[in-house]
């Protein structure tokens, strides 16, 4: 049977979609990147914006609700990730973010926004599982300093590309022309000279509830406060710190003896 030739094949396709030869509509130009996306991707996804200064997410996909099994997207946050990372893979976590910070501020300004930066962990899901996670994180505002204000992520379910459970290391994608660094170096643990600690009582108390793997809800129910209050406290606690990431915050809580 004579194979069908590529010219007479895109025929057919411009016969079935009523071919026009005119601009494409904005709205279904971005539903066909999102069917890309769907596509192309190696497993389940969702996506978010997190403004870093202020350690939270500004905007979360629904199909999180999927891939974590949970009830609702608001049940997903920056503390829900530390505190859900599986503990074989914690210390990784926290030396990978240090790293990230590391490699970052030693970047020109005008480099910050072209790195992707890629690792996996495992996470648990709402009841009790664990999920293989790529995490692939991107910045997409920073200030004239080169300081991170806004980053995209993307989290993509890879369970079924980890029979063995063997991580993926850290690697830093170039992108417009930027070169790339696959499978960093990243010692254990990265030293940070310890700062004198200005924290309240109250703010060591939430600290020490962080450092047991409580969430913020439930520190609010524990010292009979608003979560907003607890919320509140632990962006102040992050400042004092100078401390940048809630892991970096629990590193330095737990070997520097600041409770």
């Amino acid at each position: 049977m004579e194979k069908l030739k590529y010219d007479d094949m895109k025929k057919t396709w411009y016969e079935i979609a009523r071919y026009q030869d005119k601009a494409m509509d904005i709205e279904y130009e971005l539903e066909i990147h999102k069917k890309l996306l769907d596509i192309f991707h190696i497993g389940d996804y969702y996506y978010y914006i997190c403004n870093l200064f202020k350690v939270e997410f500004e905007f979360l996909s629904d199909n999180v609700k999927k891939v974590l099994k949970l009830n609702e997207t608001s049940d997903f946050s920056v503390e829900y990730i530390f505190d859900n990372i599986h503990p074989g893979d914690k210390n990784r976590f926290i030396a990978f973010e240090q790293k990230v910070t590391s490699f970052f501020n030693g970047l020109s300004p005008d480099l910050v926004m072209k790195y992707k930066v890629s690792y996996d962990y495992r996470i648990k899901c709402s009841d009790g599982t664990y999920k293989w996670i790529l995490q692939q994180v991107t910045t997409i505002q920073s200030d004239e300093n080169g300081a991170v204000i806004r980053v995209l992520g993307v989290h993509t379910d890879v369970t079924h590309l980890k029979p063995d459970n063997i991580p993926s290391g850290l690697s830093f994608i170039g992108l417009d022309g930027a070169p790339s660094y696959i499978n960093v170096a990243v010692d254990e643990v990265i030293d940070i000279p310890p700062e004198p600690m200005l924290l309240t009582i109250r703010e060591k108390e939430i600290l020490k509830l962080i450092v047991n793997g409580n969430t913020s809800n439930e520190i609010a129910a524990i010292l009979f406060i608003s979560k907003h209050t607890v919320d509140s406290h632990r962006k102040n606690i992050l400042r004092k710190t100078n401390c940048r990431t809630n892991s970096e915050l629990l590193f330095r809580a737990v070997t520097q003896n600041i409770l």
